[in-house]
């Protein structure tokens, strides 16, 4: 069977039920700045104090001074309770980095950075309005070559001149283990090609008087959120038949959706795409199929629509599509406005009908959305989803990321583009026979996985590490929205290659069950146009499943 189970429901039948309230204002004042979103008229009006405010007036410098300032108090707190706990002596805390004393066993807190040579970065052969997020940072060529180059030159190697060092406002500092000045006993957790650029860290050791080299002893990050005071799960309910509370509320979180696939540039996987979307469509609406009553809210975590232009390959198919299609203009190219019409139409029914049957849905935009690129990203406007929006208490419209409260239960997310451009920087060497190329030289290595790149993103308290440097965000200048404040029972990633799970304790450690609320369920949320999977999360328990549509007969 296409779905996991098949039951019968009588008419008394009442849906589950999780009180909702949105949380992801903080993402939106940052993705809409009022020098932006308040018009060409409000800016003239305004004369030279609108162009002075303006977002891009602002220095990055400052979102790295505001993400240390959030930061450095948890750091150096772990840093303190780690060398207590092994029996080391105090460590002085030094207040930036420019006054550390040489010799002196120090714990400095900055950002790291990670000195590369730019040369060694491949190419961009594709931009970010030609591919998917995977695609444009995972290139799937059938060439190893071609595969491995982008992600072996962004390996960290100290004998091709790479240098990491620790900075504040101050000045920067170079950092190197104990294990390369030979003392392998104490090389601690300093792996460069396990952080990425932009990581707020707590560094214990000494500083070199010779060279200025700090030796590093230790590393310490902020560690997991704390909780937030407060949180009850009370107000979650159950689906219910003739009154008697049944199962437990479910979230349903959905990623890669591909409306507008089925459009004549890819009819052949839009028909099997299509087939997978009405059978999800009936899992949650019709009461005679499975416990889709369970289902309090549907999260679409990015993916909702296809690219806006087509690709090489399907040029042909477009030149024969030309005499019947809307989506090609008169030179016989193709239209890609025409397309992302025809997608955000097939996206906005399919929403409208789920929306029909009483079930809440929050949209989070993506990749291929027309919103703003750089992170944070607004919610699409409410004009591109006429007949959704209509549903003004059962449909939200989100930033990316995204974040709101479940009756307690803090839900925490986005389309995945975060953790999937982090993954490039944690690059690691495979096993195998087959590691080493003809010439014996070059090593084949392999992005972080989803989970682990995800993992890191709690344990650092921090959603977007590798923005502003990889990842495109807004230079906001008093916070840094992207770092979390309080934890959350959910956290999870839209648009991966396959569903990962992972509970974590409240140290940051993997656990097996959610023993209190301190607990937070990690989830990779595969993408459906390629996996045909969805991910349930039980509100209660934090357990997760993931149910596969397939339409493809054994």
């Amino acid at each position: 069977p296409w779905y996991h189970k098949i039951g019968t429901m009588t008419s008394a039948t009442t849906r589950a039920y999780a009180p909702f309230e949105p949380a992801w204002s903080r993402f939106h004042e940052f993705a809409a700045p009022l020098a932006s979103s308040s018009g060409a008229g409000a800016a003239a009006s305004s004369g030279e104090s609108a162009q002075n405010s303006h977002p891009y007036n602002r220095q990055y410098s400052h979102v790295y001074s505001a993400r240390l300032k959030l930061l450095r108090r948890r750091c150096i707190q772990n840093a303190q309770q780690s060398l207590k706990d092994d029996g080391v002596d105090a460590a002085d805390v030094v207040e930036r980095i420019i006054e550390v004393k040489e010799g002196a066993l120090s714990i400095l807190v900055g950002t790291i950075v990670k000195e590369m040579d730019p040369k060694r970065r491949p190419p961009v052969k594709s931009t970010y309005t030609d591919a998917s997020a995977q695609t444009f940072l995972f290139p799937s060529d059938d060439k190893k070559a071609e595969k491995q180059e982008p992600l072996r030159s962004l390996m960290f190697d100290k004998d091709k001149g790479d240098v990491l060092h620790l900075e504040d406002e101050s000045g920067r500092v170079e950092l190197a283990s104990d294990a390369d000045v030979g003392d392998e006993t104490k090389n601690a957790n300093l792996d460069p090609n396990k952080v990425a650029t932009g990581v707020v860290a707590a560094v214990v050791g000494k500083v070199d008087s010779g060279t200025g080299v700090m030796h590093v002893h230790s590393i310490h990050f902020a560690g997991p959120p704390p909780v937030e005071k407060g949180s009850t799960k009370e107000g979650l309910r159950g689906a219910s038949i003739n009154d008697k509370e049944k199962n437990d509320p479910i979230l349903l979180l959905v990623s890669g959706l591909g409306c507008g696939s089925d459009s004549p540039t890819d009819a052949e996987t839009g028909a099997s795409l299509s087939l997978r979307r009405e059978m999800l469509l009936d899992y949650l609406t019709d009461p005679q199929l499975g416990d889709g009553s369970s289902i309090c809210r549907v999260v679409v975590a990015g993916g909702g629509i296809t690219a806006a232009v087509d690709s090489a390959e399907d040029k042909e198919n477009t030149k024969k599509a030309a005499s019947s299609n809307n989506a090609t203009k008169k030179s016989g190219k193709y239209d890609s406005t025409a397309n992302v019409t025809f997608s955000l139409r097939e996206l906005d029914v399919y929403i409208t009908e789920i929306l029909s049957a009483g079930i809440p849905v929050d949209y989070i935009p993506g990749w291929n959305d027309p919103t703003n690129a750089n992170w944070p990203q607004r919610p699409l406007h409410s004009c591109l989803l006429p007949n959704s929006v209509g549903f003004v208490d059962l449909f939200r419209r989100s930033t990316n990321p995204y974040e709101s409260d479940c009756s307690g239960v803090k839900v925490l997310g986005s389309d995945g583009l975060n953790v999937a451009d982090l993954r490039r920087f944690l690059p690691k060497k495979c096993d195998g026979d087959d590691e080493v190329n003809d010439e014996g030289a070059e090593v084949k290595v392999s992005p972080s996985s989803s989970i682990d790149a995800l993992h890191q993103t709690l344990n650092i308290s921090h959603m977007a590490p590798t923005g502003p440097d990889s990842l495109p965000t807004f230079p906001s200048s008093e916070t840094d929205p992207f770092v979390m404040t309080s934890r959350p029972a959910v956290y999870f990633i839209g648009n991966c290659d396959e569903f990962e799970a992972r509970l974590v304790g409240e140290k940051g450690e993997t656990i097996d069950t959610a023993a209190d609320d301190d607990a937070t369920r990690l989830v990779c949320v595969p993408s459906f146009s390629s996996t045909g999977e969805v991910v349930l999360v039980n509100l209660r328990t934090l357990e997760c499943d993931v149910v596969s549509f397939n339409d493809v007969s054994p």
